[in-house]
């Protein structure tokens, strides 16, 4: 009894450590600015890397379904859902960092931070992070949450692009928080925050040929330092 005494103890120990500690760690980070780049908005792996056609699916989580831009990200631009673009999903596990930074510099705005259904009610991420560690592809399947959880999307622009950024809760989600809106952001700059699990989503507008995706999926990345995509030929 008092070993198992001593185990229980030790195990929330190391429990609260990480949840009230380890968990909010947010180490600084040399960030390499260049406009050229786009940065990850979070640490976490890639559960997709998806050319987005105009109003075309991008992918099916389950037999029959069939997801389209909009029922990820409330795109504030309606005349964006006819251009095409890229898809970038990361999936944060809970040893992540959860501080999320600015993938390129320019104004940030929320859009929105809400329900996509009606049903407001969290599903579990669990499947996406057994996707990955057992290399179940496609690493979405299954994933309702991807379309279902609550989230909160942001633009970012500049002179050059426009990028928009989606952070999605998990079922232990206890907070998204914004730092940054209607201000100017650094590339690589703290904007938010998602408390427990969740993911991050970047839809990169492209009717020009001009970005260049160098990630790949299940791919581990870290945010304001793995460099996402690159930009040939701005203007």
């Amino acid at each position: 009894m008092e070993t198992f005494a001593i185990i229980l103890f030790i195990i929330i120990i190391v429990f609260v450590f990480w949840r009230f500690v380890y968990f909010f760690r947010n180490p600084d980070r040399k960030i390499n600015y260049n406009d050229n780049n786009i940065l990850s908005p979070a640490d976490g792996f890639v559960v997709y890397v998806k050319r987005v056609e105009p109003r075309s699916e991008i992918f099916s989580i389950k037999k029959g379904d069939r997801i389209l831009l909009d029922d990820l990200m409330f795109i504030d631009d309606s005349t964006l859902l006819d251009k095409p673009g890229w898809l970038i999903g990361i999936c944060m596990s809970p040893l992540d960092i959860h501080f999320n930074r600015s993938p390129v510099s320019g104004t940030i705005a929320k859009i929105r931070h809400d329900y996509p259904t009606k049903e407001r009610k969290n599903k579990d991420m669990f499947p996406g992070l057994q996707n990955l560690f057992f290399n179940i592809k496609p690493y979405y399947k299954d994933c309702d949450y991807i379309i279902r959880n609550e989230r909160a999307s942001y633009i970012i622009k500049n002179e050059i692009l426009s990028v928009y950024v989606t952070q999605i809760a998990d079922n232990w989600i206890k907070k998204i928080v914004t730092y940054k809106d209607k201000t100017e952001v650094r590339q690589g700059e703290v904007f938010g925050l998602i408390r427990m699990g969740s993911q991050v989503d970047l839809f990169i507008p492209d009717d020009k040929d001009m970005i260049k995706v160098v990630v790949e999926e299940r791919k581990h990345v870290k945010a304001g330092i793995t460099i996402l995509g690159t930009i040939q030929n701005p203007f």
